[in-house]
């Protein structure tokens, strides 16, 4: 028997195409434009196909009462719940599958990237070099230091911008999934001291040098702590004031997760009190941000436009992860990554 497949995802043709002699695969949506199919256009191309492999397309009650051969579902994000009708799947049979942990990898780069940023100063000099705000037609150092520092007095970018070096600080990462975990091992290669809190870990199953503590210690002992959970009813605004004012003065923060995490009045009160002494987002609550949104004018706070996740190497990495579920589908196994089972 040879499938029929809907790909509307992101993904390598060529890497699916080894799949050919069992699975004839159509594409169409957003891996041809990056366009989000129109759902009336999605139900009708559905009416036929046996596997769904999609992304960013919402599939709920109508997409299935539309897919009458569905069998598979292969949604290429961690988290699924709020693209697909998990309810409406069980339902009518169908076997979903996810991405769990595709960019994990990414997000952990990115997050490293933020802590050497915040600590060392480069994105702050940076613009006040562009921006010809500390370049200067004179020097005030001896002339036997002209090709090693900018100068050496109190005024002097030497002096001024000396930054904290991760091999003396404690991390505090909020959540222990795949991006947690990558960031611990890349963390654990500058030798700093880690800290999680995540209730769903066995504390017996951490990697030597990962020390699972309450809520509170991680607050308190942290000089930088990074957000990698999801959002629930449970987790939306854990960050506001109380754990602001409970995290050491002077503290770094990052959330590379979702912007429902954080209250963000009380981050803004929390960078320009100096309490914090930087943060870095990549997500924030309402996106795209707006013009005038108060965050713009926070001291202290870098700010990307939600790319934390996106990479060349996701599309390798969701595609090798979509050809092992579909892979395990053929031989009528269940699929490493399966939300829903038959």
């Amino acid at each position: 028997m040879k499938y029929k497949a809907l790909v509307t995802a992101e993904v390598l043709r060529d890497r699916l195409e080894t799949l050919s002699d069992r699975i004839d695969f159509t594409y169409a949506g957003y891996t041809l434009d990056h366009e989000v199919m129109p759902e009336e256009e999605l139900r009708r191309r559905v009416a036929d196909i046996d596997i769904l492999v999609c992304e960013y397309d919402t599939i709920d009650s109508r997409v299935f009462d539309a897919a009458k051969n569905l069998k598979l579902l292969i949604c290429c994000r961690g988290g699924v719940k709020s693209v697909v009708d998990l309810d409406a799947a069980m339902e009518h049979g169908v076997i979903v599958c996810n991405n769990v942990g595709r960019n994990a990898h990414a997000v952990a780069d990115m997050t490293i990237g933020f802590m050497l940023d915040m600590t060392r100063n480069i994105t702050r000099t940076d613009r006040l070099i562009h921006d010809r705000v500390i370049t200067m037609d004179f020097s005030t150092k001896p002339k036997e230091y002209r090709d090693t520092v900018w100068g050496l007095d109190n005024d002097s970018p030497f002096i001024r911008f000396r930054g904290d070096s991760l091999n003396h600080m404690t991390l505090g990462l909020v959540g222990f999934g795949h991006a947690g975990r990558a960031v611990a091992r890349r963390a654990a290669a500058f030798d700093m001291n880690i800290l999680i809190y995540d209730p769903y870990v066995d504390a017996e199953t951490l990697p030597e040098g990962v020390t699972a503590v309450k809520f509170d210690r991680l607050l308190a002992e942290s000089d930088v702590i990074s957000l990698h959970c999801v959002a629930t009813p449970q987790t939306k605004g854990m960050f506001g004031k109380a754990q602001f004012d409970a995290m050491k003065n002077g503290a770094y923060f990052i959330n590379t997760s979702r912007g429902e995490l954080v209250d963000e009045a009380a981050l803004i009160d929390a960078l320009n009190a100096g309490k914090l002494k930087g943060a870095a987002i990549d997500v924030t609550a309402v996106e795209p941000i707006a013009d005038d949104c108060p965050l713009l004018d926070a001291k202290n706070l870098l700010i990307t436009p939600h790319i934390a996740g996106s990479s060349l190497d996701v599309q390798a990495e969701g595609t090798r992860m979509v050809v092992e579920s579909l892979t395990d589908f053929l031989a009528d196994r269940k699929p490493a990554n399966c939300v829903i089972y038959r």
